[in-house]
């Protein structure tokens, strides 16, 4: 996103807390050591990316903003990742254990969204784990501005991520808030009876 360009220097300094840390790491405790994560929306690579590095995981970052990915390749040397929006990006026939778009996909108005989501269902391996943030309310609304940059953003429904990732072969297994009220969705493709049934949220 252009937005992200304009203030990638001010986020680097300023959005550095471990938003989202304790969502992923509940999230991927059933994943192998090496297992592959495609990670939407990378940002600069911290705090989520550099976590599931240090955890062993394979990750594969893709973010549409070319400044943000050159912080990235500071903080994960050698990471590979792909300069696009998810809708359009290029992953070259691979297929992920798990993904997570952490912050970006209420940036996205809801036609975008639609193809987003059905982008990560179709580079999900069964039975691999989605797990994103998003707002609870169709609809959509002008943020506060980021270091003076507005942001736009556009949501569903609770009901509504349900059914759109259900016509995407994904089953909403959770939805909760943290203290600083971001809304995670997790879900699992070609969900099988039994399995993840000790999945239980982060308490926050």
């Amino acid at each position: 996103m252009h937005e992200y360009d304009l203030i990638a220097d001010w986020y680097a300094k300023e959005r550095r807390g471990p938003g989202g840390l304790l969502e992923l790491e509940s999230s991927i405790t059933s994943l192998p050591q090496g297992a592959s994560v495609l990670d939407v929306g990378c940002g600069n690579g911290v705090p989520l990316t550099r976590k599931l590095l240090e955890g062993g995981f394979t990750v594969i970052g893709v973010d549409s903003s070319p400044r943000m990915l050159e912080r990235f390749r500071t903080n994960c040397p050698g990471t590979l990742c792909i300069c696009a929006p998810i809708q359009s990006a290029d992953v070259e026939g691979r297929l992920f254990d798990a993904a997570v778009a952490w912050g970006v996909l209420f940036h996205l108005p809801h036609d975008e969204q639609r193809k987003a989501i059905a982008k990560v269902a179709s580079v999900l391996k069964p039975r691999a784990l989605f797990l994103f943030t998003a707002g609870d309310e169709d609809g959509d609304k002008q943020g506060d501005p980021m270091n003076g940059v507005p942001f736009h953003y556009w949501s569903f429904s609770i009901e509504g991520y349900r059914e759109l990732l259900k016509a995407n072969g994904l089953t909403l297994l959770d939805v909760h808030r943290d203290a600083g009220q971001n809304i995670y969705y997790l879900a699992s493709k070609y969900l099988v009876s039994g399995f993840y049934e000790n999945y239980r949220p982060p308490t926050c």
